[in-house]
C-alpha cells in the first residue's frame, strides 16, 4: 500500500494536508498532539499498523494546522478549530458515514465529533486518550512539560520520547525524537501542549449516543489509565478495555491485542499473531541517547534546573521522587537504616522492602550506602543472578569484616522453588555483634502487588517463616511504582549529569 498526500482548504484559507489509503468504509483519525504526514509511513512500525488498519478500511489521516504538511502558520488554538479541521478533511472527501479513532490528544476531538454529527458515526474508538486535560498530570508538571518543549525543543524531544516509548531502544528513541522535532516549531508544539492540557469535553460525553470502544493501557504514563477510566464512565454504555503495556504510542508494544480489539468492534477479520515489538527489552529508567550535541544543550540548559527542580524532590544522593509523601515516607526509611549504624545491638537490624518493578529499590540503598561516606561498606548480593556458590561466596566476605556494612539482598522473592537461599542467609540475620562489625541488611524483593503479597511468597518458601520472624516491627516497607513526575525527574536528571 502506498498513502496519497494530498490537500484541502480551510475556511480561514489555510491548506490541510491529509493522506487517504485502502479501500473499505471510511475510518477518520484525527492526529494526535503533532503529526506529519510526509514522514509517517518511514517508519516501518508505523507503516504496519496503519496498513493493517486499511486492509479493510478507508484510512484518512491529516496533520493540524501549525504541524506536518499543513500550513504552518497557526493563530487560533481551540477545541473548535481542532473541530472544525475534522469537519474540513470529511466535508472535502464527501463521507456521509464513518468510523473515528481517535489517539491521545485526538480523542477529544473525535468526541466531540460525534456528539454533534452522530448519525454520521457509526463508530467511535478512543485510545490512550482523557476527557479533560488537566487530570494527565499536576499543574507543575503540565507547565514544566510546555516551558522545557518551549526552550529547548531538541532536548524537550527527546524527554518526550522516552515518556511515550519507554519500551523502545534507544534507536527508536532517537528516532521519535528526531520525528517530533520535524512535525513542529518548539513554539507551535508548546501551545499544542497547552491546549491539550485545558481541553475539557466532558459535558459532551453524557448525550453520547455512537458506539464507543475505550482502550488503554495499563502502565501508560503519558496519559495515565485513569484518564481513560473517567473517560469511558462519562460515554453512556462505552465498552472500556484496559490494555497490557506501558507505551503510549500504539504502534509499538503488543500493537496486536489493540487492533484485535479495534478489529472486533468494527466487525473486520480479526487479525492474529502479528504483534510488533521494540528492538530490544525496556530499560528500568528511561534513558536517551546522549551524544556531544545533547550534551552542548545539556551544559547551556539543564543545569539550571539543578536548584530549581531537582534539589526540591531529592530523596537521598541523587534518588529522587516527585510526590511529598513518598519522598518523605523514604526519607524516613532511610533514617532507620542508617541510624542503626548509630548504635549497638545484640541482633542484627533487618528490614523488608517491596518495591513495584522500576520503582529504583536497587538504587535508593546504594545512595543510601553512599550517603553514609565511607563510614561504612556496602555489599550487594542478587539471588536472582547468584548460584548457590556464588551467594555463599557473597555472604562470605563479611565474615572477616571490621567496618561496618550495609548490606543489600536483592531479588529476595526469587528462586521460589530453591530451598538453599534462606538456609544460607538466616545465620547472618541471627548473629550478635558482640566484638564484631555492626551489620544492617535490607532484603528486598518486587513479588506481587503489595508488602503483604511478598510477605506470603516467603512465608510459603522454606526458611520462609524464620526469615520474616527475624524482621523488627516497623522495618517492613513499600516503595510505590514510580509516575510520570518521577519518570521526567529521571531523565531531567540524567541530562543534567551529561551536562556536568
Amino acid at each position: 500500500m502506498e498513502q496519497q498526500i494530498q490537500f484541502c482548504g480551510t475556511k480561514d484559507g489555510s491548506r490541510l494536508a491529509y493522506t487517504s489509503v485502502g479501500k473499505g468504509p471510511p475510518l477518520v483519525v484525527p492526529p494526535p498532539w503533532i503529526s506529519h504526514q510526509g514522514m509517517f509511513w518511514q517508519n516501518p512500525y508505523i507503516r504496519r499498523f496503519w496498513e493493517r488498519l486499511a486492509r479493510h478500511h478507508t484510512l484518512v489521516c491529516y496533520d493540524r494546522p501549525g504541524t506536518g504538511l499543513s500550513d504552518r502558520n497557526r493563530t487560533e488554538f481551540s477545541l473548535d478549530s481542532d473541530l472544525n479541521n475534522l469537519e474540513t478533511v470529511i466535508g472535502h472527501l464527501k463521507l456521509r458515514r464513518l468510523a473515528l479513532l481517535g489517539i491521545s490528544s485526538g480523542g477529544p476531538v473525535a468526541a466531540a465529533y460525534a456528539a454533534r454529527y452522530p448519525r454520521r458515526v457509526n463508530r467511535l474508538i478512543l485510545y490512550g486518550s482523557f476527557a479533560r486535560g488537566e487530570t494527565i498530570a499536576t499543574e507543575e508538571i503540565r507547565a514544566l512539560f510546555v516551558s522545557l518543549v518551549r526552550a529547548n525543543w531538541g532536548l524537550g524531544a527527546k524527554i518526550l520520547a522516552d515518556l511515550f516509548i519507554p519500551s523502545g531502544d534507544p534507536n527508536d528513541v532517537r528516532l521519535f525524537a528526531r520525528y517530533q522535532r520535524e512535525c513542529a516549531t518548539p513554539e507551535i508544539a508548546a501551545k499544542m501542549l497547552d491546549l491539550t492540557f485545558e481541553i475539557d469535553v466532558r459535558h459532551l460525553l453524557a448525550g453520547q449516543r455512537v458506539p464507543t470502544l475505550v482502550l488503554h493501557r495499563e502502565r501508560d504514563q503519558v496519559i495515565p489509565l485513569r484518564c481513560g477510566r473517567e473517560l469511558a464512565s462519562l460515554i453512556p454504555n462505552a465498552l472500556f478495555v484496559p490494555l497490557e503495556g506501558a507505551d503510549h504510542i500504539p504502534w509499538l508494544g503488543d500493537s496486536d491485542s489493540m487492533l484485535r480489539a479495534v478489529a472486533d468492534f468494527l466487525g473486520d477479520p480479526v487479525p492474529r499473531g502479528q504483534m510488533v515489538q521494540p528492538g530490544q527489552p525496556a530499560p528500568q529508567h528511561p534513558v536517551g541517547v546522549v551524544d556531544e550535541h545533547a550534551s552542548r544543550e545539556a551544559r547551556s540548559f539543564i543545569a539550571s534546573l539543578d536548584w530549581i527542580v531537582l534539589s526540591r524532590y531529592k530523596v537521598v544522593g541523587d534518588y529522587t521522587r516527585y510526590d511529598e509523601n513518598v519522598r518523605n515516607m523514604l526519607k524516613d526509611v532511610r533514617q532507620r537504616i542508617c541510624a542503626a549504624f548509630d548504635r549497638r545491638s545484640r541482633k542484627r537490624e533487618n528490614h523488608l522492602i517491596r518495591a513495584a518493578p522500576g520503582a529504583g529499590k536497587t538504587y535508593f540503598i546504594q545512595q543510601v550506602a553512599d550517603s553514609q561516606s565511607q563510614a561504612i561498606r556496602y555489599q550487594e548480593c542478587n539471588l536472582a543472578k547468584h548460584s548457590h556458590q556464588d551467594f555463599v561466596a557473597g555472604l562470605s566476605h563479611l565474615d572477616a569484616e571490621s567496618k561496618p556494612c550495609l548490606c543489600l539482598i536483592d531479588e529476595v522473592d526469587a528462586k521460589p522453588n530453591e530451598a538453599w537461599p534462606y538456609e544460607v542467609l538466616l545465620p547472618y540475620l541471627d548473629a550478635t555483634a558482640d566484638g564484631r562489625a555492626q551489620y544492617v541488611f535490607v532484603l528486598a524483593g518486587s513479588y506481587g502487588s503489595s508488602l503483604e503479597d511478598i510477605k506470603k511468597q516467603i512465608a510459603s518458601r522454606p526458611k520462609g517463616v524464620d526469615l520474616l520472624s527475624r524482621i523488627p516491627d516497623g522495618n517492613e516497607y513499600e516503595i510505590p511504582p514510580m509516575n510520570l513526575g518521577d519518570r521526567l525527574l529521571v531523565v531531567v536528571s540524567q541530562f543534567r549529569q551529561a551536562g556536568q
